[in-house]
């Protein structure tokens, strides 16, 4: 339970270090570009010392490999720039609905029954996202949409990473590959937009290479572990730590306004997560 708990909060952390690498001149694109570059060196150092190959041993996986670089660059471009239009809490909460788009996916491509679970937690969803984007919120359209998309986007991402082979691969050979081909299309997708900036401070590199270090190499050995030793169920449900550590680090940090109305909303979408967890993993425990 520690373990998976300590993972969330250290996903929940991303909007923190993004923001601190936009304030010396940062952008979506490079903050990204940095997280997984420095993501892919670290887990390339961790394969180094524990004497363990870079290479796969799954074949014909290359271009598996090539959908879950790309999915996995746009999901945090698309999370990242949503921080420039609205608060990093109602951003991770919005970006947190991916398990509903993860069983959407899965009903409509592999025709999986939906379950009474499955649409409470998507009514509970929707109703949270509405509550969030009252007016009165004073949210953006466009960054709640594209943060929603952030979701969408980490959503297609597991279901591809769900039903292929890569499962049975070292976690730091497939992040290492994932990460450096992520940085590669990001670093080509800055340059084309006029968004590459190489002589960033050091304080903004210095971010960027916390974000690959708690948000690549650190988070993702320990919430596996933690589903490991504590099983499924309870690996999911403590994972809702991550939106509840964005939610308290947009109000202690950058200040900004917790209302009646937002916290119900954050509060039934992460109702709608439990919901959907559940009755998933004790299906597949039986």
């Amino acid at each position: 339970m520690a373990c998976v708990i300590l993972s969330a909060v250290l996903f929940g952390w991303m909007p923190f270090l993004a923001k601190i690498s936009y304030s010396y001149g940062g952008n979506a694109y490079m903050a990204s570009f940095g997280r997984f570059l420095f993501g892919a060196l670290l887990s390339a150092l961790v394969l180094k010392i524990r004497r363990q190959p870079l290479v796969l041993n799954t074949s014909g996986t290359s271009w598996t490999i090539f959908l879950l670089s790309v999915f996995y660059a746009a999901t945090p471009l698309f999370l990242y720039k949503s921080y420039l239009y609205i608060g990093s809490g109602l951003a991770t909460a919005l970006h947190f609905a991916y398990p509903v788009f993860v069983l959407l996916l899965m009903g409509l491509l592999f025709h999986e029954s939906f379950t009474w679970q499955g649409m409470g937690s998507m009514v509970l969803c929707v109703i949270g996202i509405f509550l969030l984007s009252d007016i009165g919120f004073g949210a953006s359209i466009f960054g709640m949409t594209v943060a929603v998309l952030s979701g969408l986007l980490y959503a297609v991402y597991i279901v591809i990473l769900g039903r292929s082979a890569l499962l049975r691969e070292s976690v730091f050979a497939l992040t290492f590959w994932i990460c450096l081909l992520a940085s590669i299309e990001l670093a080509l997708a800055a340059i084309i937009t006029g968004n590459f900036q190489c002589h960033l401070p050091w304080q903004a590199w210095m971010a960027d290479f916390c974000l690959g270090l708690f948000s690549t190499v650190m988070a993702l050995p320990l919430f596996q572990r933690g589903v490991m030793l504590c099983g499924e169920v309870k690996a999911s449900l403590l994972s809702t730590f991550e939106p509840v550590t964005g939610v308290l680090v947009g109000v202690s940090v950058f200040g900004e306004i917790m209302t009646i109305q937002s916290a119900v909303g954050i509060m039934l979408i992460l109702c709608a997560t439990a919901v959907l967890s559940v009755p998933a993993a004790k299906k597949r425990d039986l």
